[in-house]
């Protein structure tokens, strides 16, 4: 998914901490690893006890990464599972920029603050992934970086910050600047166990020549 973008971003810090019956992870706003309490295997007694047609939903999550239609049925005769279970259906890409596009030829800075938004089963928010890149360019167009991370919001408990898969970034100091990052975010649940691994992708190129819009791809 590509989109041009002509704002800006403001925000300021955020941190968040994350606890859960499953274990506890802290998320901040920094760029160090989350620090990460290993989380209980489930027991047969346990998964026995959610019903047979609930593991079966779940189990077929877990093994297709997909919902089918009488999945989500019978996860929604179990609403408490349900409401810890992401839809990998119900995802939305979202920008929280504000602020005036640059011009080329001129020298300025953009922070960009774009995120996916996942949503549970039952339709309320999981948790929220965000990518921030906060960049400048000279008059001659060499772009430099002043921040460049990554953090979890809004998260509903039962989403773990397990890092990133990939994280480059190529072009400092030139006119073509590509920054990629690919988080880890594993979706567990009571008597189940740790079911899904999500890995939302975002990758912003700018062209320092010409100030904005800059490219965007992101995909859940």
């Amino acid at each position: 998914m590509i989109t041009l973008l002509k704002r800006t971003a403001t925000r300021a810090a955020l941190a968040l901490a994350v606890a859960g019956v499953l274990g506890t992870v802290a998320l901040t706003a920094s760029d160090r690893e989350p620090e990460i309490v290993p989380v209980a295997a489930a027991t047969e007694a346990d998964r026995a006890s959610l019903g047979a047609e609930t593991v079966r939903a779940l189990d077929n999550l877990a093994r297709t990464g997909k919902l089918s239609a009488a999945d989500r049925k019978a996860l929604a005769k179990n609403r408490k599972v349900a409401a810890q279970v992401v839809d990998p259906a119900k995802t939305k890409v979202h920008d929280v920029s504000t602020a005036a596009a640059g011009k080329a030829g001129k020298k300025g800075c953009h922070r960009a603050d774009r995120y996916i938004s996942y949503k549970t089963v039952l339709g309320a928010k999981a948790f929220e992934w965000h990518k921030v890149l906060h960049y400048c360019w000279s008059a001659n167009g060499k772009v430099t970086i002043k921040e460049r991370r990554h953090y979890i919001k809004n998260n509903d408990g039962f989403n773990y910050d397990r890092g990133l898969v990939s994280n480059t970034q190529s072009g400092k100091n030139t006119p073509h600047y590509a920054s990629t990052m690919q988080g880890k975010v594993e979706n567990c649940i009571v008597k189940y166990g740790c079911i899904r691994m999500n890995n939302p992708y975002i990758r912003i190129v700018v062209n320092g020549n010409k100030g904005l819009p800059y490219q965007i791809w992101q995909r859940p």
